[in-house]
């Protein structure tokens, strides 16, 4: 009984230890990035949303993320409310490495799902982005309810326009209840 009490206790010191060193993550492989970034194409510019998926000791997840000038991840619940994620937001890549990266951290409800895409799905010529953030916001919500492979296949013919800039989707759900690790 001592021995396994004491391989609890020291599996509780690690888990604890790991994810105090996975925190911050985000924002340090960023702050990398921009240094190696700077160093290889001095004169350019880019986007970058990094994002770590968690799932605590009690089943909940947590979406840790940090950007670089990439658009907004947006959570939608499984109701169709739709928010975007606003928090860990950074210059783009390239313009400044000596400055700070922040992240930013949401608690995932039961059922909802985080949206990433690349700025293409949002962006058409000659209109201003919040005409594509808001018709996003849209699609999704009237969307939420549907699996993931009709969500994505849906959202893409719904947001499509034509311009020769690809389009990258990245899509999580959430479980109907937290599921324990333990």
């Amino acid at each position: 009984m001592v021995e396994d009490l004491t391989h609890r206790i020291a599996l509780d010191v690690d888990n604890a230890r790991l994810h105090r060193q996975m925190q911050h993550i985000a924002e340090r492989l960023q702050r990398r990035l921009d240094l190696a970034h700077q160093s290889l194409f001095p004169h350019i510019t880019a986007t970058c949303l990094y994002a770590l998926l968690d799932q605590g000791d009690d089943g909940s997840r947590t979406l840790t993320y940090s950007s670089a000038g990439h658009p907004p991840p947006l959570l939608i619940t499984h109701e169709g409310d739709t928010r975007y994620l606003k928090g860990g937001r950074g210059l783009l890549l390239g313009v400044d490495p000596t400055l700070a990266r922040h992240d930013a951290a949401e608690a995932l409800p039961a059922r909802s799902t985080a949206l990433m895409y690349t700025d293409a799905l949002i962006e058409r010529r000659g209109e201003d982005l919040t005409h594509g953030l808001t018709r996003l916001r849209q699609h999704a919500a009237a969307l939420a309810g549907e699996d993931l492979d009709t969500f994505c296949d849906e959202l893409l013919t719904g947001m499509a326009s034509v311009h020769a800039d690809d389009i990258a989707l990245l899509v999580a759900r959430t479980p109907a209840r937290p599921e324990p690790t333990r």
